[in-house]
Formats: structure tokens, C-alpha cells, sequence
């Protein structure tokens, strides 16, 4: 049975401000802020590469109409943890690589699991597929148990970064600022770092993506998208992808 609500229209009023101030929290931890939904944020003629990150949450993406919009690079998620694949990894490769785009791949890193067998969970999924940026690893609080001491973390980490250049792989370490002061800063200044900074470049960091909004709008895909930048020219990005002569 549907119970009609009673309170007062203030308390409505109360109720939404409480929730927009816990968003707004929830940003703050993970020292962003929020940047209103923009074609051409960041600013496409600062940054001349740009790209999207991507899971199976964005739907059916029409690839061919995002590169059409000025975007140079796809990052698809691909695992998490040591079981856990996205459901359309193969498909968003598939299709990205069909349309042009410089494709990369992304695995969630779970805190509380062996970081070989993360290792062995994306190289599985990415099994022989070429993939034009190096693997990123995605190291966040967010959604992770914290009970683990950072160096036991970071120790996981090593078993999964060894595990995977090893085996060929270049890696790419993604946090937000306060994952990176934590985890990186000072133990892994020599990877690439795809730093999440939202609403400003991150100056302070030495970033080679900088993840400048969670509310991008870019043609091909439905409703708000991860927009990237890269840190350089298109000299420096043909460097970076290994494809300068």
C-alpha cells in the first residue's frame, strides 16, 4: 500500500539539502569536486587529447560517434579483485578498436585479495588482445575494506605489477589525490599516474591522464561519462603510446 507522506513541505525542503550535502561529502572524499555536465570540459583546446573511461554502467556506447566528437582514447574496465569481469569488456574493445580509438584497459584493485591472482584475472580477460595504453591499475579507499595496513597494500600491489611486466605489460597507476598521497607518492613516482582531480587540473601532481569530470557529455554515449586529458602534446601522447619513429 502506497502511504501518502505527512510531513511538512519544509521538511521536504530539509531532506533534499541533507542528501546534497552528503553528495556532496561523498565528492569531498575523494578530494574532488563537483563539475557541471559540459561537451568541452575539460577544454579541449588545452588539452588536444582527451578520452573517456568507461564500464558496463555507461550501456551501449556508439564508438564511432565518440571519436567523431574529438575523443582520442577509450579506458574499459575490464576486471576487479581475482574473479569479478565486467560483462562488457570484450564487446567495448571490440567495437572501439573497429572505430580508431587508442584503447586501454583498467582493473579495480581490491585491498583485501592477492594481488598475482587480480593480476592473473585481467590477463586472462585481456588474453592476447593489443591494447594501446598501458594496463591501469585502479587504486582507491572508495569501496575497499581499509582494515589492511597501507604496506600490506602496497605489497599486493607489487605482486600485481610484477605479475603483469612480467608477462609483457606496461602499467598505469590510477588514484584520486588523497589514494595517491597514501599509496604512490614515494614508491611509485616511475609509473604513470591517472590522477582523478574534478573541477581542476591537479598542478601539484605530476599526472600523465588527469580524470577531469565524472559528468561529461560526449556524443555516442548516454547520459554522463568519465572525460580524461592528457598531459601533453600529440608529439608527446605518439611518445607515450610507443608509436613515435
Amino acid at each position: 500500500m502506497f502511504l501518502k507522506p505527512t510531513y511538512p513541505f519544509a521538511r521536504k525542503l530539509h531532506k533534499r539539502a541533507a542528501l546534497a550535502g552528503m553528495l556532496t561529502a561523498l565528492l569531498m572524499l575523494c578530494g574532488c569536486k563537483h563539475v557541471p555536465s559540459t561537451t568541452v570540459y575539460p577544454d579541449p583546446d588545452a588539452y588536444a587529447i582527451r578520452g573517456i573511461d568507461i564500464s558496463a554502467h555507461n550501456g551501449d556506447i556508439d564508438f564511432e560517434a565518440v571519436k567523431k566528437d574529438g575523443i582520442s582514447f577509450v579506458l574499459i574496465k575490464a576486471t576487479e579483485g581475482t574473479s569479478f569481469k565486467d560483462r562488457k569488456f570484450q564487446a567495448n574493445y571490440l567495437a572501439a578498436k573497429t572505430a580508431g580509438l587508442m584503447v586501454g584497459a583498467y582493473h579495480f584493485f581490491r585491498f583485501d585479495a592477492p594481488g598475482y591472482m587480480q593480476a592473473l584475472n585481467i590477463a586472462n580477460s585481456l588474453n592476447g588482445r593489443t591494447i594501446d595504453l598501458p594496463v591501469a591499475i585502479d587504486i582507491e579507499e572508495w569501496t575497499n575494506p581499509n582494515s589492511q595496513a597501507t604496506d600490506l597494500i602496497q605489497d599486493r600491489l607489487d605482486e600485481m605489477i610484477d605479475y603483469l611486466e612480467s608477462h609483457g605489460y606496461r602499467v598505469m597507476l590510477y588514484s584520486n589525490k588523497n589514494g595517491s598521497a597514501r599509496f604512490i607518492r614515494g614508491r611509485y613516482e616511475g609509473y604513470p599516474l591517472w590522477l582523478c582531480s574534478l573541477g581542476a587540473e591537479p598542478a601539484e601532481f605530476d599526472w600523465t591522464l588527469w580524470q577531469a569530470t565524472h559528468h561529461g557529455a560526449v556524443k555516442g554515449v548516454k547520459g554522463a561519462v568519465d572525460v580524461n586529458a592528457f598531459n601533453g602534446t600529440p608529439e608527446a601522447w605518439a611518445n607515450f603510446l610507443g608509436l613515435a619513429q
